[in-house]
């Protein structure tokens, strides 16, 4: 067997079990384990760490080994592959085939197949098989609490752009309560292996970028007392060297805290423009780090340099949708069959639900049915506060345009809406994408037209704020 009947053999094994061909990396694994490498020597061939080689060889293994049922690591690869050797399946009368799932594969030969004489040797080291833990700064991060992960939900979605496509910079968007901290921490125990080095910082005291950049150096270049240079640009050379020579993941928390309220969604504070550099350059400039922002709107000049095929995503949570039952269940509520309403009204948030959760548990004896037949959506006192902070960042042209939308009972559409509002349809088209980008309206596609309306619980809570 050479390498490409090796690499034909495997990759036909792995699409019959997940549906998927090797990928790049993962046929120069394949390549390097069949030639003798060493996992370092691979890395440097497909230019990533070896960390990264390390673990998408590891899930390869796993994934062979479940197929052809037996232990295949990197050590017995070909000796395994030689014994099921795919081109003599058809041709020889040595080979008895078994069924196993889909796919034939054959058992023990009484003639096992010659290894080619001028061959690499097999490689017999543990050597390749001992992985370092990656260096983690978790101190700003949240705890680790029950997370409501489900079938297409986002954690696979970060999970595939970080592991398989690369992403540089992934902004995750959302207003508060939707689970952005929850998903990228609950993130991090699948994907750690992949890094050297994991640092999570919050921005929730709005620092200076010069504070944010020698936090990060001084960490992911692990010299605590280095001498950093005042100059800015220096550092942020500094920065991106570093995330070249180590693979990182960096998580900055609360990112809306260095955003501008009373403006369209987006703007800096003044002093804090520097941070789009920061954003810009990891986005932009090749290298094998992950930059991770939550917040509840997206920094405006994100949104210049990403679209579908870039190393620059954008994710936007609305909540949880049926996964949302899981926290009325652990909440205990009744009336199940009332619940796809209840989640309806408070757009799946999982903060939201739980505290409205409490309310018909104090007040309505875990009845959801009863709790709908009072009225349909009710604010409290933790809940309102929360609404009031989004609130107060729009600006006034945002305000008026939300507000009008508030009165409407059915969604309507860009024109409906501009007939009614004040102000020029520029003016207007901005306050719609901005409102869109902090999640506080929905478009809807309705008879080939786009439609906005808004969600109860905020339409609520502007009704309240008019009175």
């Amino acid at each position: 067997m050479d390498v490409q009947e090796l690499l034909k053999f495997a990759d036909g094994l792995v699409f019959t079990k997940i549906g998927k061909h090797l990928d790049d990396l993962q046929q120069a694994v394949v390549r390097g384990t069949w030639q003798g490498k060493r996992y370092s020597e691979i890395s440097k061939e497909v230019h990533c760490t070896e960390r990264h080689v390390r673990n998408v060889a590891s899930k390869l293994w796993q994934t062979l080994s479940e197929i052809l049922d037996e232990d295949v690591m990197k050590s017995n690869l070909r000796s395994t592959m030689e014994r099921y050797e795919f081109s003599k399946i058809s041709n020889s009368g040595y080979f008895n085939l078994v069924h196993k799932g889909n796919i034939n594969v054959c058992t023990e030969t009484p003639h096992p197949p010659t290894t080619p004489q001028n061959s690499p040797p097999t490689q017999t080291s543990t050597e390749d098989d001992t992985q370092e833990k990656p260096r983690l700064d978790l101190r700003d991060a949240p705890e680790l609490r029950t997370f409501y992960n489900y079938p297409n939900s986002p954690l696979t979605t970060l999970e595939n752009s970080i592991a398989r496509q690369n992403c540089r910079l992934l902004t995750i968007t959302g207003m508060a309560g939707t689970g952005k901290s929850a998903i990228a921490r609950n993130l991090i125990p699948q994907i750690q292996s992949q890094f050297d080095r994991i640092i999570w910082l919050s921005l929730r005291t709005s620092p200076p970028l010069e504070t944010t950049l020698k936090n990060l150096i001084q960490f992911l270049s692990n010299q605590p007392e280095i001498n950093i240079p005042a100059n800015t640009d220096t550092q942020l050379s500094i920065l991106i060297e570093t995330l070249r020579e180590n693979r990182c993941l960096i998580v900055l928390d609360d990112v809306q805290q260095i955003l501008s309220s009373g403006q369209l969604a987006g703007n800096y504070k003044p002093g804090y423009e520097n941070y789009g550099t920061l954003f810009k350059l990891i986005g932009e400039i090749p290298h094998n780090s992950c930059l991770i922002l939550n917040s509840w709107e997206p920094p405006s000049d994100i949104l210049t340099f990403t679209d579908d095929n870039s190393a620059v995503r954008l994710l936007q949570l609305t909540g949880l949708g049926e996964a949302a039952t899981e926290i009325l269940r652990d909440k205990g509520l009744l009336d199940e069959e009332h619940w796809p309403e209840l989640i309806n009204l408070y757009q799946g948030n999982p903060l939201w639900l739980k505290l409205v959760a409490q309310t018909i548990n104090n007040l309505f004896n875990r009845r959801v049915s009863k709790y709908l037949s009072y009225q349909s959506v009710f604010l409290g006192d933790e809940l309102t506060p929360i609404l009031q902070q989004h609130y107060q960042r729009l600006s006034e042209i945002e305000k008026q345009a939300i507000s009008q939308l508030s009165n409407e009972i059915e969604p309507v559409s860009f024109t409906q809406w501009m007939a009614k509002c004040q102000g020029s349809q520029g003016e207007l088209c901005k306050a719609i994408q901005s409102l869109a980008r902090r999640g506080m309206i929905e478009k809807l596609s309705y008879e080939s037209e786009t439609v906005f309306t808004i969600p109860p619980v905020l339409k609520q809570y502007v009704k309240m704020v008019a009175e």
